[in-house]
């Protein structure tokens, strides 16, 4: 929950609505960085390599002094990619992933003349669903649901747990999973909160690591945790005031490796050429996207959302 509202949340709503829109460029590229790290860790193949890229050419500029780099700093609000990504969406719901890069094209040539839809997406006005009586409501009732999900929380505290792992003998060596004693790490838990078992792209980055955070114990110096003498982070882990030296040891070498792996397979991709596809571009990770989906503001329920409110937060002291 502390990543999911500390750290999900705000960079996927900051990084465009304020970060840079408002021209921040040095905040624009932490919040970069910070985005590839969940696709790290979701293991989205494009958005994995993306912003390495990026990165990459941000870096080179700076360091040989580059004067476009000052361009982006100076106006980086005109950079925008809504366009870009509102074409991309286009043809790509119009062609299939086996398509060639000349058929591609003549696809986006059809598309953007033949389209009245798209040229319709840039002329007609269009009213804001919501009235300032329903943002209200919405807002109360995303309060309530909140207050109640903390509280459920409060209670289940420490009773989400890993599930065993299948006792079928492995190879340590060719098993990515495991740890450095040869032990296969868990790759399913349980949350009590949500009733649910998921994977480990659904936790903090910490259990994706080769170190899975151990939450009674320190994961610097091995030994428990006594008189608040420690903290949790974002990723999962925690440490001793005395252990902690700025930064999270483990996810850092988990993000080292993320960096090789997928810079080096981007530039295979690159070497091979755009006709010839890779086993990771036939292993299709993004079919749960969904694009071109309408927002529906629906009838606002009339029920007493302020009373059930206060008597929720009413309850915060018995936590």
């Amino acid at each position: 929950m502390i990543d999911l509202v500390d750290n999900l949340v705000p960079a996927t709503l900051d990084v465009y609505a304020l970060i840079f829109r408002s021209g921040q460029f040095n905040k624009y590229v932490e919040a970069i960085f910070r985005i590839w790290t969940f696709a790290l860790r979701w293991k989205r193949k494009n958005y994995n390599k993306a912003p390495l890229v990026f990165l990459s050419d941000i870096f080179y500029w700076n360091g040989i002094n580059h004067p476009f780099l000052n361009v982006l700093q100076e106006h980086l609000t005109c950079f925008t990619e809504y366009f870009v990504k509102n074409v991309h969406s286009k043809i790509r719901a119009n062609t299939s992933q086996n398509a060639t890069v000349d058929n591609i094209i003549k696809q986006a040539y059809v598309i953007m003349n033949h389209d009245c839809t798209f040229k319709d997406a840039y002329c007609k006005t269009r009213r804001y669903p919501y009235t300032l009586t329903a943002l209200n409501c919405l807002y109360n009732k995303t309060a309530l649901f909140l207050l109640q999900h903390f509280q459920d929380l409060y209670h289940d505290c420490e009773k989400s747990k890993p599930k065993p792992n299948n006792r079928r003998k492995s190879n340590p060596k060719s098993n990515p999973k495991s740890n450095k004693r040869g032990k296969k790490l868990p790759e399913i838990y349980h949350l009590a909160t949500l009733n649910e078992d998921v994977n480990l792209q659904r936790l903090p980055t910490g259990y994706s690591t080769a170190h899975p955070p151990h939450p009674e114990f320190c994961d610097k110096c091995g030994l428990p945790f006594t008189d608040n003498n420690g903290s949790a982070f974002i990723c999962g882990h925690g440490y001793h005031s005395n252990c902690y030296r700025g930064k999270c040891i483990h996810c850092e070498e988990f993000y080292k490796k993320g960096i090789f792996k997928n810079v080096k397979k981007f530039l295979e991709r690159i070497e091979k050429g755009a006709d010839t596809l890779t086993e990771e571009d036939v292993d299709n990770d993004d079919e749960d996207d969904v694009e071109n989906v309408e927002e529906n503001s629906g009838e606002v329920e009339t029920i007493d959302i302020l009373a059930s409110l206060a008597a929720q937060i009413e309850q915060i002291k018995y936590w």
